[in-house]
């Protein structure tokens, strides 16, 4: 199972995952990220997955292509709460995906 939650903070928006991210209920924080992207303009978010417990690989694509929606509306990401080796997978993109350990870090790279 999987919840989302989300906050505005700063004109950011933070969503927090949390339990399984699978390919099966990736359809939540998609329509999720589409509401905020397309109809609210939402362009900087924060990821928090430091309570998901479980991702399945086969979503890493899927995930890929949401962050580049939201890349090609000019906007930013920063995720926390993920493993080196899944940042690794995720790759860098300069001025836009940020890594971080704390979702307060974020202020400290992102600024609207």
């Amino acid at each position: 199972m999987l919840t989302v939650s989300r906050q505005v903070n700063r004109g950011i928006i933070f969503i927090r995952l949390e339990g399984e991210l699978t390919a099966n209920n990736f359809y939540k924080v998609a329509e999720e990220i589409n509401y905020l992207l397309y109809n609210q303009g939402i362009l900087v978010y924060v990821f928090n997955l430091e309570d998901v417990n479980k991702i399945d690989k086969g979503i890493l694509e899927s995930i890929q292509n949401k962050l580049t929606e939201i890349f090609l509306k000019c906007g930013s990401v920063a995720i926390c709460g993920i493993s080196t080796k899944l940042r690794k997978m995720l790759g860098e993109r300069k001025n836009e995906l940020f890594y971080v350990t704390e979702e307060k870090e974020v202020f400290q790279y992102i600024s609207i």
